[in-house]
């Protein structure tokens, strides 16, 4: 049996139980290494001596799942690059907006030097990190966090937070062609750096 087919199983058996439980129920060589080896993927918490927690489907994403890190491993690529679309949004508004995206889908949409791409595929390879380009056919099944990868031939950038970020001006823009699901983000950032956008979105909003 499959670690995650375990998992499956003991979440329906028992959501706390001892190894002494666990060995008793299920026949096993040597359960301790069984139970300590789903503890290191995530699917099994260590809650005391010889005692585990079954993690929860949840649970079990949000440990897989690190998104404040994914953003930080940008920092070591040494490539050119601007988070756009609802990334910038998310860092213009610092974190006041987000929308369509949670810790089991989180795709972070990336421009990047169109002549780096083959680099940065290899960068997140080697990172174990899944990437997307956009515009090509998936190869496979994407979920939890990555990255979309928008080849250009050049680009502006401007650095927020510490990080490489579209400029506020194309934030605006790509807020006001997705008006419905970004009207809200458009008034926080219109508040936050006095843009003076209100009649500027609701004009586009009409014509929409």
């Amino acid at each position: 049996m499959l670690y995650h087919e375990l998992w499956t199983v003991l979440w329906s058996w028992k959501k706390e139980f001892t190894v002494k439980e666990f060995s008793s129920t299920f026949a096993s060589p040597d359960p301790n290494k069984v139970l300590h080896d789903m503890a290191k993927k995530g699917l099994l918490e260590r809650v005391g001596w010889g005692k585990y927690r079954v993690n929860s489907p949840d649970e079990y994403l949000a440990k897989r799942t690190n998104i404040a890190g994914s953003y930080d491993s940008l920092k070591d690529a040494n490539m050119r690059y601007a988070l756009t679309g609802p990334d910038a949004v998310f860092f213009w508004t610092k974190g006041g907006y987000q929308v369509d995206r949670f810790f089991g889908f989180y795709p972070v949409n990336l421009k990047v030097d169109k002549k780096d791409l083959v680099r940065w595929k290899r960068f997140f390879r080697s990172k174990k990190q899944k990437s997307h380009v956009e515009g090509q056919p998936s190869t496979q099944t994407l979920f939890g966090v990555f990255y979309v990868l928008y080849p250009e031939v050049d680009f502006e950038a401007e650095e927020v937070n510490g990080f490489c970020v579209s400029p506020l001006r194309e934030t605006v823009e790509f807020c006001e062609k997705n008006i419905y699901s970004y009207e809200p983000a458009l008034e926080m950032l219109d508040e936050m750096y006095k843009l003076g956008l209100h009649a500027r979105y609701m004009e586009t909003k009409t014509n929409t």
